[in-house]
């Protein structure tokens, strides 16, 4: 993908990003991620198949940018559970090194 088309997908993340933060998945349609980035909504199908698979992208590019340390805190740990009690443990950490702030 170019530069161009890169920089258009990830407008649409942010924004639907963005959206579902303030207004839940539920309550944000795809028009208003499309007024929201700016973007038409053929242009939106021809990154994204669907709401979900829009949600999902959103998800990858929250976790990470937001939460980078997870994949190196649960790296080595085999058991599913364990994983979890690791990534809970590094995101209440994070939470508070940054004062709590944001949502």
């Amino acid at each position: 993908m170019g530069t161009k088309g890169q920089e258009t997908r990830d407008r649409i993340i942010r924004a639907a990003r963005h959206l579902f933060h303030d207004r839940g998945y539920t309550n944000t349609s795809i028009e208003d991620i499309c007024s929201e980035s700016g973007v038409r909504r053929g242009n939106l199908y021809f990154y994204f198949s669907s709401k979900e698979v829009l949600a999902y992208a959103a998800i990858d590019d929250a976790l990470r940018r937001e939460f980078p340390f997870i994949e190196r805190a649960t790296a080595g740990e085999t058991n599913p559970l364990g994983k979890i009690d690791l990534m809970l443990d590094g995101m209440v950490g994070y939470v508070i090194d940054r004062g709590c702030t944001g949502g």
